[in-house]
C-alpha cells in the first residue's frame, strides 16, 4: 500500500475515534458528577439516583456537566459540576 494510502487511512480511523472518545470522557465525566451529587442528595441513605436529565457543554479547557438527580425516593437535586483537565473543579447547585 503506497505511503500517501497508509497516511490517509490513518487520518480517516482517527477523525473517528475523535466523538467516541469523547462520548466516553464524557461518559466518564457525567458518572463523577452524578456520584458528587448523589452524596449532596443524602448518598446511598435514599437509594439509588437517577438521571432526570443532563447537558455537557465543552469550552476550551474545561466541562461544565449539568445534571438533574431523581432518588428511589423521590427526592430532587440539580447542579453544575465544572471539570478541568478531567479533574472536578467545582459543583454548583
Amino acid at each position: 500500500m503506497p505511503l500517501l494510502s497508509r497516511f490517509l487511512l490513518l487520518a480517516v480511523l482517527a477523525a473517528g475515534a475523535g466523538p467516541a472518545m469523547a462520548a466516553e470522557s464524557d461518559d466518564a465525566l457525567v458518572k463523577l458528577c452524578q456520584a458528587e451529587l448523589a452524596t449532596r442528595l443524602g448518598g446511598t441513605a435514599h437509594g439509588e439516583t437517577f438521571i432526570v436529565a443532563k447537558d455537557v457543554e465543552h469550552r476550551a479547557e474545561r466541562v461544565s456537566v449539568r445534571l438533574d438527580l431523581a432518588s428511589g425516593e423521590g427526592r430532587r437535586i440539580a447542579g453544575t459540576c465544572i471539570f478541568r483537565d478531567g479533574r472536578l473543579f467545582d459543583v454548583k447547585q
